[in-house]
């Protein structure tokens, strides 16, 4: 919700408005709960996931969109993180064990493959255009 604090106009200008954002709370009488407003995150700042069945006809196409990625394996098991390259294979990027987090600088059409210990892919993960948090499963 936004509050108007203050504005007027100057001669030969523009009107000039200046504003305060109220967060929204669970009571705030507008019916918008904190799981709701977790998902009002702009879709550039959501990393995209995608199904390991796509994984065939994916690999990176250009590096001009740098971003960040951060992983955090929420899964309770032991996840590997896979790069995959310009021609579709898999670049190992190292795992992560049950509770840790890693940031990877990447670039926004490089998709990313997620595993488990024995190599099976659990989920491919397209980056945002703004640094975006992933929880692993």
């Amino acid at each position: 919700m936004l509050k108007i604090l203050n504005w007027r106009i100057l001669p030969g200008a523009i009107a000039l408005v200046a504003v305060m954002a109220t967060p929204l709370s669970p009571t705030s009488g507008l019916g918008v709960t904190k799981a709701h407003a977790q998902q009002l995150v702009p879709s550039s700042a959501r990393a995209g996931v995608r199904s390991c069945a796509e994984r065939a006809g994916l690999r990176s196409e250009h590096s001009r969109e740098p971003t960040k990625i951060t992983f955090v394996n929420k899964s309770g098991m032991y996840r590997a993180l896979m790069w995959i390259d310009f021609q579709g294979g898999f670049k190992d990027y190292g795992g992560m064990n049950s509770g840790e987090t890693k940031t990877i600088n990447t670039f926004r059409t490089h998709p990313w493959m997620i595993t488990d210990g024995p190599g099976n892919c659990v989920q491919i993960i397209m980056p945002a255009a703004e640094p975006a948090t992933v929880s692993l499963k």
